[in-house]
């Protein structure tokens, strides 16, 4: 990241130069929090912005969080992160960083929106959306690779434009919520219940986070998918499952 030549917010501002290799950044002072998942974890620091670019997009001024500390313990650094990219909807709840900088400095203040917000405004003519190939190196199934497309599609996906559109739901919700319909392993189906209130009979709702590798589910359908997969046991003094470590069993979720 280049030097700010100036602060372009108040006096109070101050120029610093952070461990982390991002270069001179100004830090505007404003204390804040960000919890995550659950809210039983999160960073504290103060409110930054320096010059963002990611591939061909540029941002002159872009806040984020210089975190100072985290409940997780030990530095970002130590656990190989070097920072969250936020993905949410442009809704005014999305960004506790937007949220405090209006707050501060008015509403016309424009510098805390997030990163795609700053590049579809920039690009009103770009297609709305953004794309994923997620990885997986961790296992025997190896598809590393991946990648993130702001307006366009990986290449040999382009056919998902054809693909349903799934609604949200519940409708104007702040997070990646849909329906899922159907659930089955290696071709038999299990019930989809829900322990939400609202949600129609036989769905449940999921919340698509690029953020976590695991899958959370009620009790029911944990206990149901792993029961039918051949050999696995399940120890009832942890309620985990035990399964046989050449298990092939095939899990689909279904959707739309």
């Amino acid at each position: 990241m280049s030097v700010l030549n100036q602060c372009p917010f108040t006096s109070s501002c101050r120029r610093v130069s952070p461990p982390n290799g991002l270069g001179t950044v100004n830090d505007t002072g404003i204390p804040l929090s960000l919890l995550y998942g659950d809210g039983t974890y999160g960073v504290k620091g103060t409110i930054a912005v320096a010059p963002f670019k990611f591939g061909s997009y540029e941002i002159e001024r872009q806040a984020f969080l210089d975190v100072k500390e985290n409940s997780l313990g030990g530095s970002l650094s130590d656990l190989k992160i070097d920072g969250l990219l936020g993905l949410s909807f442009d809704v005014d709840r999305a960004s506790p960083i937007n949220q405090a900088i209006k707050s501060k400095y008015g509403p016309s203040a424009d510098w805390g929106k997030s990163v795609l917000k700053s590049i579809f405004d920039q690009s009103p003519s770009k297609p709305n959306f953004i794309a994923f190939d997620l990885a997986r190196t961790d296992d025997l199934e190896d598809t590393q690779g991946g990648s993130f497309g702001i307006g366009e599609y990986d290449p040999k996906w382009a056919a998902i434009a054809n693909s349903p559109k799934l609604p949200q739901f519940p409708e104007g919700g702040s997070r990646w919520t849909t329906l899922l319909e159907g659930i089955s392993v290696d071709g038999t189906s299990i019930p989809v219940v829900s322990t939400i209130k609202g949600v129609p009979s036989g769905k449940a709702i999921t919340l698509l986070d690029t953020g976590d590798p695991s899958s959370v589910f009620p009790v029911a359908i944990f206990d149901a998918i792993y029961s039918h997969i051949p050999g696995a046991v399940k120890y009832a003094a942890e309620s985990v499952w035990i399964l046989p470590c050449n298990t092939t069993a095939s899990l689909a979720l279904s959707f739309g």
